[in-house]
C-alpha cells in the first residue's frame, strides 16, 4: 500500500511541475525562441563550413560580383569621360563667342580706318582740285538716302539755299532746304533743280538742267561749235561761283526743227560715292 502511495505522489509531482511550466511569462518564451534560432544558425555554418558549401556560396557570388564591379566602373568612366567632354565644348563655344566678339570689333575698327582713309583722301583731293574757290567752304559728309539726298551740317552755320555743293570740285546739286541741322539738295540730273547757267572751255553758253537720269546742257544756238570731250564750267550765279567744273560733254543732240540743241553732261563723281561734300558759301 505504502509503494501505491508513493506512485501517486510521483504522479502529482509531476503534474504540478507541468503546470508551473505552462506558466513560464511570454518574454521567457521569446528569450528561448531566439536562443534556439540562434544556436541553429550557428549549428548551419559550422555545416556548412564542414561541407564546403561555404566556399562555393563565396565563390558563386564573387563570380557575380566581379562583372557587375567591372560594369559599374565602365560606367562611371563613361560619365566621366563624358562630362570632360561636356566641358571642353562649353569651353570651346565660350572661345569661339569671344573670337567673334574680337573679330567683330577688329572689323568695326578696320571700317572706322577704312572710313577715315577715305575722307582723308577725298580732303587731300578737295584741297589739290585747281577748280577750287578760295571762298569759306563747309566740308561734310552725305547722308545716304535715296529718297532724298540730305547732308548734314555742323551746328550755327548759315548756309543758304541755292548754295552749290561739290564733289572733289564737281557740281553735283544746289542746297534745296534748310532744317535744323540737316540740308536737303537737288543733285543737277534730277527734273526740278534751279537752272544752273554754264559755259563751255571754248566759250558756249547754256543753261544746265535735269531730265530724271542725265544731266544736260541745253538752250545753245544750233550754229554753236559744240564738241564731244568739252568741258562745262558755271558760268557763275547766286550761290554757283564761276568756274566750278559740271562734267564734260559725252553726246549731243541735234533737230532739225529746233532752234537750239542739247548736249549730254557726263560726271565723273557722284554724290552717293562721296565720303566728303563740299558746301561753296
Amino acid at each position: 500500500m505504502f509503494a501505491c502511495l508513493q506512485k501517486k505522489r510521483k504522479s502529482y509531482m509531476l503534474i504540478k511541475s507541468f503546470f508551473s511550466l505552462s506558466q513560464i511569462s511570454k518574454e521567457t518564451q521569446l528569450s528561448i525562441a531566439e536562443l534556439a534560432i540562434f544556436i541553429v544558425i550557428i549549428a548551419t555554418v559550422f555545416f556548412l563550413q564542414l561541407s564546403g558549401v561555404e566556399l562555393l556560396l563565396v565563390k558563386t557570388a564573387s563570380n557575380f560580383s566581379i562583372p557587375l564591379l567591372t560594369l559599374q566602373l565602365k560606367i562611371a568612366s563613361s560619365v566621366t569621360s563624358l562630362s570632360g567632354v561636356v566641358k571642353q565644348q562649353h569651353q570651346l563655344a565660350r572661345k569661339v563667342q569671344d573670337l567673334e566678339l574680337r573679330l567683330s570689333r577688329a572689323t568695326a575698327g578696320l571700317g572706322e580706318l577704312d572710313q577715315l582713309q577715305n575722307e582723308n583722301q577725298a580732303l587731300r583731293n578737295l584741297l589739290n582740285s585747281t577748280d577750287r574757290s578760295l571762298g569759306r567752304v563747309i566740308l561734310t559728309q552725305p547722308i545716304l538716302s535715296y529718297a532724298q539726298p540730305v547732308i548734314g551740317l555742323p551746328k550755327d552755320e548759315e548756309v543758304a539755299v541755292g548754295s552749290a555743293v561739290t564733289v572733289e570740285g564737281t557740281l553735283v546739286g544746289l542746297i534745296k532746304e534748310v532744317k535744323q541741322d540737316i540740308a536737303y539738295i537737288d543733285l543737277l540730273w534730277q527734273k526740278n533743280i534751279r537752272p544752273v547757267l554754264a559755259t563751255t572751255e571754248t566759250g558756249v553758253q547754256g543753261v544746265v538742267i535735269g531730265d530724271g537720269r542725265r544731266v544736260l546742257l541745253t538752250e545753245v544756238q544750233v550754229d554753236e561749235n559744240l564738241e564731244v570731250g568739252q568741258r562745262v564750267v558755271a558760268a557763275g550765279q547766286k550761290g554757283v561761283d564761276k568756274g566750278v567744273l559740271i562734267g564734260e560733254i559725252r553726246s549731243i543732240r541735234t533737230s532739225a526743227s529746233d532752234a537750239t540743241k542739247t548736249a549730254v553732261i557726263e560726271q565723273f563723281v557722284s554724290f552717293y560715292d562721296a565720303h566728303l561734300v563740299e558746301i561753296r558759301l
